[in-house]
């Protein structure tokens, strides 16, 4: 499953820190329920990474256009920030 890890500032800068693709090697964690609740257990308890959905990353993997690859970056990085601040 691939992961976005972000940081945001005070001020509400987002930055792209990393794309990550956690594949368990003997498949025991298809959904990346396990890699989330590792990084769950890290200082910010989790609120910098998001899941992408398989129609994400279907998304991401067909388009060619970095500006495109971009918007769709930041429309995953947006709507899982308001989730969890709706949550707070």
């Amino acid at each position: 499953m691939l992961f976005i890890e972000y940081d945001v500032d005070g001020e509400g800068t987002i930055e792209l820190v990393a794309l990550i693709n956690a594949v368990e090697e003997r498949g025991e964690d298809p959904d990346g329920a396990a890699w989330m609740a590792w990084r769950a257990s890290l200082d910010d308890q989790g609120l910098g990474c998001v899941g992408v959905t398989a129609d994400e990353q279907r998304e991401l993997e067909e388009t060619e256009d970095p500006a495109r690859l971009v918007a769709i970056v930041e429309r995953i990085i947006l709507a899982d920030r308001a989730t969890k601040e709706a949550a707070r």
